[in-house]
């Protein structure tokens, strides 16, 4: 199923409010693009009467404990929590090391996970979206996954 960003159950909420709070965690400098692209799209779609508080966090930064806890501790708290990644490869063990530490509790407000995965040409097999989609269904998180830069959404 395509969608948009204001398919997301949770926009509607996040506008009224006035204020999204979100965490992206990247990959490297053309994940963080990509994610920089979506938050841009997303402020523009709120609208200037919605403030976002944003914390940004690159994956190899949870090689260390302490920064792990830190990124861990903001995501628990966010509305949104944004994944950029290649979608070839699996998640570096640092950041499923972090997501182990926010996801128990993450259920504690409606919460939703965006994954935006750099496709691989001619690859329908994701070893990451088979995983964002386990946790965050046992988590009863709301989940999200884009792979074109026109940041339509599918439902996994």
């Amino acid at each position: 199923m395509n969608a948009t960003v204001a398919d997301l159950r949770l926009w509607p909420a996040w506008k009224q409010r006035g204020r999204l709070t979100l965490l992206t965690a990247f990959e490297d400098s053309e994940t963080c693009t990509r994610a920089k692209r979506f938050c841009v799209d997303l402020s523009r779609l709120l609208g200037s009467g919605c403030q976002i508080v944003q914390h940004v966090w690159v994956f190899s930064t949870f090689r260390l404990r302490e920064l792990r806890e830190i990124a861990a501790e903001e995501a628990s708290v966010s509305d949104l929590v944004i994944l950029s990644a290649r979608e070839a490869a699996g998640l570096p063990e640092e950041a499923r090391q972090w997501i182990d530490l926010w996801l128990p509790h993450a259920g504690h407000h409606p919460a939703a996970l965006l994954a935006l995965l750099a496709p691989v040409p001619g690859s329908h097999a994701s070893p990451i979206r088979a995983y964002l989609h386990g946790i965050t269904r046992r988590a009863g998180l709301q989940f999200f996954v884009s792979t074109d830069e026109g940041f339509g959404f599918q439902n996994p």
